[in-house]
């Protein structure tokens, strides 16, 4: 008979590695038993998650216990707040999702709209987030997309759903336009254009197979 030490099991057969864990197997004599664990205490591990969680909320509650009590500009502590939170969903998203690129990349554009939108605001309001930063945030996160499905047209299905995200923010960017939220609109016009031109593109030029593994993750 052989053990695992690791998965501290007991295995009846010839094979030279535990077929749970792929270990090398110990050899038990016949008056040798293991019917329990040597040990039943495991060393506890600490994820990064929850270490990018708890420090998160100790920046947050210190720049609201610093908004209360020290009368520190509220607008300072939201922009404090937004980074924060920002930073770290980029890096547990950085850790955690590695093959789909997607959701990482609508956060940083997201986010990173998000922080310049209310430093343009804290700092009077003059449009450059708006203008300059949220085209082109939307443009590289579209580049992106364009050359990982070039490089690798398997990661279209995976991708594809963020690029149309992509198209329906530059859509709400030529709306601002329309309205004259925008006021220098080259950076605008150029970032939604592109965004949108890329998602017909996308469908355009797509092979029926890239077409019918869509339809199915979508179930039509």
């Amino acid at each position: 008979m052989k053990y695992c030490s690791k998965c501290q099991m007991k295995i009846q057969n010839q094979l030279q590695f535990c077929p749970l864990c792929g270990q090398s197997l110990e050899v038990l004599n016949a008056d040798e038993h293991r019917d329990y664990p040597e040990c039943f205490a495991k060393r506890r591990r600490y994820s990064l998650r929850k270490l990018l969680i708890f420090f998160a909320i100790v920046i947050i509650f210190f720049s609201l216990m610093s908004g209360v009590f020290h009368h520190v500009d509220w607008s300072l502590v939201a922009i404090i707040s937004v980074i924060t939170i920002y930073l770290t969903t980029s890096a547990i998203l950085g850790v955690r999702v590695r093959r789909n690129i997607g959701p990482n990349l609508l956060m940083q554009v997201v986010g990173i709209s998000s922080i310049a939108l209310m430093i343009d605001l804290f700092f009077g309001y003059q449009g450059w987030a708006l203008e300059l930063i949220l085209p082109l945030t939307l443009a590289v996160g579209t580049m992106v997309i364009t050359v990982t499905i070039a490089l690798d047209s398997k990661q279209f299905t995976d991708l594809v759903i963020y690029q149309l995200i992509f198209g329906l923010i530059g859509i709400l960017l030529l709306i601002l336009i329309y309205f004259r939220f925008i006021v220098l609109h080259q950076f605008a016009v150029f970032g939604s254009y592109y965004t949108i031109l890329t998602c017909v593109g996308l469908f355009f030029f797509a092979d029926r197979q890239m077409v019918h593994e869509l339809k199915k993750k979508f179930h039509y």
